[in-house]
């Protein structure tokens, strides 16, 4: 409204909108986009980026509610908002991956945080990248590296939702002592190391003994084959 008094707006010519209210001058009506597009800075209509979605009197493209993202660019309502997309902290519900996504799932539904001992980084990722060596994080949800700032000397809590990280049990050791524990992986590597002590004690032996019988064939071959040279060199 380029008028001061005027009890309603002007409309913008046939085709043509204002990118948000407030407008002064026809000069700011520009080209009404069609759903699944907006304004862009060269007056130029141009796609919803993925993510992101504009229907009916919408001004701009309308991002995705949190845990959710779209299929590809030029989406024109919010039911194109269903594909899992779980922020940093946060992986997807493999549950739910293949099944039909209800857009009225809770957010924890759909994106769980990444245990103790873990974290993430970027946006839709299936699971969470594991902690250095030694370190853990000090709750649930870390979304860098530099949240694994815990030293981590095997104990635990068992009334925490993920006490242990890499799969290992809290196990109670004594009175209030509890210390994560690979029981099943550490009787595997035990089982593993006495097997392979064994093949070493009784393979050892074994192809030394081989070498040891080849060689005297091969000694003993020798000597049949050049024992007139050895007659005639010792009598």
């Amino acid at each position: 409204m380029p008028y001061s008094g005027r009890l309603k707006c002007l409309a913008c010519p046939i085709d043509r909108t204002t990118v948000g209210e407030g407008s002064i001058n026809k000069e700011e009506c520009s080209i009404k986009c069609k759903d699944g597009e907006e304004m862009g800075q060269n007056e130029q209509c141009q796609p919803c980026s993925k993510g992101t979605f504009r229907e009916g009197l919408m001004s701009v493209c309308q991002r995705c509610q949190i845990g959710f993202t779209t299929k590809k660019e030029g989406s024109l309502n919010s039911k194109e908002c269903n594909q899992i997309n779980c922020p940093p902290g946060y992986f997807g519900n493999n549950k739910l991956i293949n099944e039909e996504i209800n857009l009225n799932f809770e957010f924890l539904q759909i994106c769980l945080p990444c245990p103790i001992g873990y974290y993430q980084n970027e946006y839709g990722s299936n699971k969470c990248k594991k902690c250095p060596e030694g370190y853990m994080t000090k709750q649930l949800g870390a979304k860098n590296i530099f949240e694994c700032d815990q030293v981590w000397n095997g104990s635990c809590k068992p009334d925490q939702p993920e006490p242990c990280p890499n799969g290992s049990e809290c196990i109670q050791i004594r009175g209030e002592i509890f210390e994560c524990r690979k029981i099943f992986v550490e009787f595997l590597n035990n089982e593993q190391n006495i097997r392979e002590q064994r093949i070493k004690r009784f393979w050892f032996p074994l192809i030394l003994g081989i070498i040891c019988v080849i060689i005297i064939g091969i000694l003993f071959l020798f000597f049949i084959l050049n024992r007139k040279k050895w007659f005639e060199f010792f009598f």
